[in-house]
C-alpha cells in the first residue's frame, strides 16, 4: 500500500512504478510546463528522487487527475488549492464540486442545434422570401462546410424562433438584429454591474463564511429570484416606454417645439407707411 507524508510526498510502501515527467504528462494529458507549475505553487506532491532524476507515480496522476475535474466544474486555482489543503476530503471535494456546478449551471434551458437543408426549410416555412440568407447575415445560423453533407449550426435554438417569428411579422431581420445586440451590451454590463453590487452588499466574508456547500444552496436560491426580479422590472420599464410613446402619439400638440416659434409682431411694427407719413423705410438720419 502506498502512504503519502503530511508534506504531499510519497513515504514508505510506495507502489513501485515510477516515471519521469513526460511520462506523466503523456498519461494525464498534461504538459510538463504545467505540472511544474502546479508543483511551484503546492498543488502537486513533490516528486521522488532516484539519484538526481525525479520519479512520480500512481499519486501524482490521481492529483492531477483530481486538479482537472475541479478545473472543469469551474473551481479556480485558489479555491483548488484550499481543497487539496485539507487533504481532498471526499466530502469537501463533493462540496466544492458541488459549488461549480451552481456556478457554471445554465440560466435557460437553450441548447446548439445541428440542422440540414430540409429540417431548416421546415423550420423557415411560411416565412418571407430570403429569410434564411437573413439569418445567416445575422449569425443566426451558420453554415458549416466541414460535414458531408453540410449542415446548418443553430447556436441558440430559442433566438432561431424569435427570429422566425419576427420575420412572419413582416419585420426586417437585419433591425431586428440591431436591436438584440443594443440590448445584449446593455444587458451584459447590467449583469457585471449586478453580481459586484451583490458581492458589495452581501460582503465576501459572509459569502466564503459557510464554505462551499452554504454557498451554493444560497447560489441555488437566489438565481430564481434574481430572475424574477429582472423579468420583473424589465416589464415595468417596457410598459412606461409604450405609455410615454402612446402619450406623445395622442397628445393634443406636439410635445416639443419643431422649430423657433414666430414673433409676435404688433400692429405699429408691420411694414406699411410711417406715422410720420414716411414711406414704410424710416429715413437715415443726415
Amino acid at each position: 500500500m502506498r502512504t503519502t507524508a503530511p508534506d504531499g510526498t510519497a513515504g514508505a510502501g510506495e507502489a513501485d512504478e515510477a516515471f519521469g515527467i513526460h511520462e506523466l504528462a503523456s498519461r494525464t494529458g498534461t504538459s510538463v510546463r504545467t505540472i511544474r507549475y502546479y508543483q511551484s505553487k503546492g498543488l502537486l506532491p513533490a516528486p521522488r528522487r532516484r539519484g538526481r532524476e525525479a520519479r512520480y507515480g500512481a499519486d501524482h496522476v490521481e492529483r492531477l487527475g483530481l486538479i482537472a475535474e475541479l478545473q472543469a466544474r469551474g473551481l479556480r486555482l485558489s479555491a483548488v488549492r484550499e481543497v487539496l489543503r485539507n487533504g481532498g476530503d471526499a466530502l469537501d471535494v463533493n462540496d466544492w464540486l458541488g459549488l461549480g456546478e451552481a456556478l457554471t449551471r445554465p440560466w435557460v434551458e437553450d441548447q446548439p442545434a445541428l440542422l440540414d437543408d430540409a429540417a431548416l426549410a421546415e423550420r423557415i416555412e411560411d416565412t418571407p422570401p430570403g429569410t434564411a440568407d437573413a439569418l445567416e447575415r445575422v449569425g443566426v445560423i451558420e453554415r458549416r462546410t466541414d460535414t458531408s453533407p453540410a449542415v446548418w449550426f443553430v447556436p441558440s435554438q430559442e433566438m432561431l424562433d424569435i427570429s422566425l417569428a419576427w420575420a412572419r411579422l413582416g419585420l426586417d431581420l437585419d433591425a431586428g438584429a440591431r436591436l438584440r445586440d443594443r440590448l445584449r451590451r446593455r444587458l451584459q454590463a447590467a449583469a457585471a454591474e449586478l453580481v459586484e453590487g451583490f458581492i458589495d452588499e452581501v460582503g465576501l466574508e459572509q459569502l466564503a463564511g459557510g464554505g462551499p456547500a452554504a454557498l451554493t444552496a444560497l447560489i441555488e436560491q437566489t438565481q430564481p429570484l434574481t430572475r424574477r426580479t429582472v423579468e420583473l422590472l424589465f416589464a415595468q420599464e417596457m410598459e412606461r416606454a409604450q405609455r410615454g410613446l402612446v402619450d406623445a402619439a395622442t397628445a393634443d400638440g406636439p410635445t416639443a417645439p419643431t422649430s423657433a416659434p414666430r414673433r409676435h409682431t404688433s400692429p405699429d411694427r408691420r411694414a406699411g407707411p410711417d406715422r410720420r407719413g414716411g414711406a414704410g423705410r424710416r429715413r437715415p438720419r443726415r
